[in-house]
């Protein structure tokens, strides 16, 4: 008898207000219940999901997300950030240049041309710097 009471009392704390509300607008209160109900079947299958990580996997994201972490590191690098520029921009300006076949004497007369002579320096020191990183793995 108890727990009858107990309920009619909770029933009686609803404000009027609310449940006019709740007649008023069935669409919206159907749309939030539906809403909810998708919000609770993510958190089911987040907890699924969590709970079949084991240690190992637990390590593993760990170290792709420091692996990923550095790399985004060296990239945000203004050297790193202005010779990609560079990079790419040459890319682009070699693409739109009509590229002829070139033989061993005409690269010998390519190196001639101030341009290509600093070009060929950017590479030497870019050759030097791979291999500078190779010895320090």
């Amino acid at each position: 008898m108890q727990d009858h009471e107990s309920t009619t009392t909770t029933e009686q704390q609803v404000p009027d207000e609310l449940v006019r509300a709740i007649e008023n607008n069935p669409e919206e209160v159907a749309l939030l219940v539906e809403r909810l109900g998708l919000v609770n079947d993510l958190i089911d299958v987040l907890e699924l999901g969590v709970g079949a990580l084991d240690d190992e996997m637990v390590r593993s994201l760990a170290r792709t997300g420091t692996s990923l972490a550095e790399v985004a590191d060296d990239a945000s690098d203004p050297d790193t950030v202005a010779g990609m520029k560079r990079l790419l921009r040459a890319v682009g300006d070699a693409e739109e240049a009509e590229a002829t076949p070139v033989g061993a004497v005409g690269l010998l007369r390519a190196t001639r041309d101030p341009e290509v002579k600093a070009g060929l320096g950017y590479l030497v020191a870019l050759a030097a710097a791979l291999g500078a990183g190779t010895d320090a793995e």
